[in-house]
This record gives C-alpha cells, sequence and structure tokens, in this order.
C-alpha cells in the first residue's frame, strides 16, 4: 500500500512541479520517485530474507535487508547531491514558481507521507527503517514546498524555493549516513551499540562456578537478533550443566537470544583474564 500510494502521488507531484516551476515541489516528486525505488527495494530484500536456511546459508537470507537498507542509505546520499546541485543553480538564477500550485499539492503530498509514516512507524528491521527515512525526507520536502509556496504566494520572493531545498537535503545527508554506519557496522559484525561488553563479561563472572570469561564475541544476527560466544574458565568442570543453565539464564535475561560458550579449566587458564586473581 506504501508503495502503490507512494507510486500514485510521486507523478502528481512531478505534474504539479512541473507545471508550478518549483524546484521544491520537482525535488520532492524526484525524492517520492526515490521512495518507490526504496520501497520496492525494501519489500524485494523482505521477500528474499524470508528464504529458509540451508547448508550454503546456514544464517538464511537476513542479511539482504541490511544490504538493501545500505543502498537506500546511499541512494539518500545522490538524492541530496541532486538537490543540492540543482538548488545552486536555481539560487543564482531564481525562476518565476506558481505558488499556489505548490502550497496544494506540498499538502496533499503532507497527507499522503504523513499517512505513510503512521504505517512504518516502529519497525524493528534497519531494511525498513531505511525506507521510513525516505518518506520522512518526503514528508520534510512537503513541509518545504509548503512554506515555500506560501512565502512565494505573499511576498513573491522566489529565492526561499532553493533554500529550503537546500535544508531537505541537508537532512537526507544525515539520514543516509545514519544508515550508512548503522548497517556497515552490522556487516562488519560489530557489537550492537547500545550493548556494553564489560558488562556483559561482569554479568558473566558474577555467575556461581564462573572464575573468568574470554574470547567474548558479541554481534547482530540476520534476523534481526543477538549472539554471543565466549571462552568460560570455570572452578569445576563436572558443574557446568548447571553453570552453563545459569550463564543462559542471565544472558537471555540482557536480550542475548543465542549463546555459545565453552567451558574451560579454571586450572588451566591462569594467563587469561579472570574475574577473580588465579592462586594457580
Amino acid at each position: 500500500m506504501a508503495l502503490l500510494l507512494t507510486a500514485l502521488f510521486a507523478i502528481v507531484e512531478f505534474a504539479g512541479g512541473w507545471i508550478s516551476n518549483s524546484l521544491a515541489l520537482l525535488a520532492d516528486a524526484v525524492h517520492m520517485s526515490s521512495d518507490v525505488i526504496a520501497l520496492g527495494v525494501a519489500a524485494f530484500a523482505g521477500r528474499v530474507a524470508m528464504r529458509p536456511a540451508h547448508s550454503g546459508m546456514t544464517y538464511g537470507y537476513g542479511r539482504a535487508r541490511v544490504l538493501a537498507a545500505q543502498a537506500n542509505g546511499v541512494a539518500l546520499w545522490f538524492l541530496s547531491g541532486w538537490i543540492v546541485w540543482e538548488a545552486l543553480g536555481r539560487l543564482l538564477d531564481p525562476p518565476e514558481v506558481e505558488g499556489w500550485i505548490v502550497i496544494v499539492i506540498g499538502c496533499v503530498g503532507l497527507v499522503v507521507n504523513l499517512v505513510i509514516l503512521r504505517w512504518l512507524h516502529g519497525a524493528d528491521d534497519i531494511n525498513t527503517r531505511a525506507a521510513y527515512w525516505h518518506v520522512l525526507g518526503d514528508a520534510l520536502g512537503s513541509v518545504a514546498a509548503i512554506v515555500a509556496g506560501a512565502v512565494i504566494f505573499l511576498t513573491g520572493w522566489m529565492p526561499i524555493d532553493p533554500i529550503l531545498s537546500f535544508l531537505v537535503a541537508g537532512i537526507l545527508a544525515w539520514g543516509g549516513w545514519s544508515l550508512l554506519r548503522e548497517t556497515t557496522g552490522e556487516l562488519m559484525a560489530a557489537t550492537p551499540s547500545d550493548v556494553d561488553i564489560v558488562v556483559l563479561e561482569k554479568l558473566m563472572c558474577g555467575v556461581t562456578g564462573v572464575s573468568g570469561a574470554h574470547h567474548i564475541h558479541l554481534w547482530k544476527l540476520p534476523a534481526g537478533g543477538r549472539a554471543l560466544s565466549a571462552h568460560i574458565v570455570v572452578e569445576e568442570l563436572q558443574h557446568w550443566d548447571q553453570t552453563l543453565a545459569l550463564l543462559q539464564q542471565h544472558l537471555r535475561e540482557a536480550a542475548i537470544e543465542h549463546v555459545t560458550l565453552q567451558p574451560e579449566s579454571d586450572s588451566q587458564n591462569c594467563n587469561h583474564h579472570c574475574c577473580e586473581p588465579c592462586d594457580h
């Protein structure tokens, strides 16, 4: 529904921007066209991500969502660059703009974008959030078009159109950077930004029977959950089953869904990072 509604209104905005000679509307129309592509890429990636895992792709195809989000982040940068380029030309030689057409189409566009934003709001996966950024930029573009149209209609001051386009371009560039930073971190298996490894280490070391932890790795799974692997130094290997159950419980409470832990004897790990000084 979001894809269809965006595509229909992009056509309306192109026509309105062409008739009124408004860069704000044309920029917003181009952005809405990019939204059509962004939503299409997001929908396609979502379908690919649903494919089951197999021996050649043991993690499944969940990373398709991340790749789609990264592509949409790059697209936001190109889009902001195009808007800046066009705005510079129009700032040097402002054309005549039909303000009332800009206001009407901008208002309709704002309503359309707010509806789509409501549909996409609150999504957990980065793929949908990337599409959300595109639509958010569209909503801001509609606001800029309304303001520009009102200023032109009331005062006749034409430079307001490209000036507000600069603002929209800056917001889109920031959104693209945020997406690229997050997707690159996820593809590089970076530690999730809202998790502190030191805190997790202390959590594991606080479990009865655990005297140390090392080789701790934490990353985000393609499906969106978190995974952790670590070497756990235990005081008594024969009690590992009970210790493992306690560790898994504590880590689940810390929102770590998938855990792989390797037990090691306390007496053989004096050179590793232990929670307490080693007496051996």
